[in-house]
């Protein structure tokens, strides 16, 4: 997969912003069962019961992990979102 990053970035000229947008976008449409992490297309929101929540954050309050608990897209939508903080930190 960072191989085809990579060749998409270097092909299109595309930005780490596009990139993190299209990682975002392929969980989105993914078959992964649950509700979305999401509460809008733009992913600038995340939904209700993590509204308050943010990846930057050790721990999540008890209704973000509940929803967590029940929608395994939202799990791993917040994964990424943990995995672009734990990178963004490096630079």
């Amino acid at each position: 997969m960072t191989h085809e990053y990579l060749r998409a970035a270097e092909t299109y000229n595309l930005s780490y912003i596009d990139l993190k947008h299209m990682a975002r976008q392929s969980l989105e449409h993914s078959f992964l069962p649950g509700a979305s992490l999401w509460a809008d297309f733009g992913y600038e929101r995340t939904a209700g019961a993590c509204a308050n929540d943010h990846a930057a954050n050790s721990t999540e309050s008890a209704s973000c992990q509940q929803f967590l608990n029940q929608s395994e897209k939202a799990r791993v939508q917040w994964k990424l979102e943990q995995n672009f903080v734990a990178f963004e930190k490096k630079f």
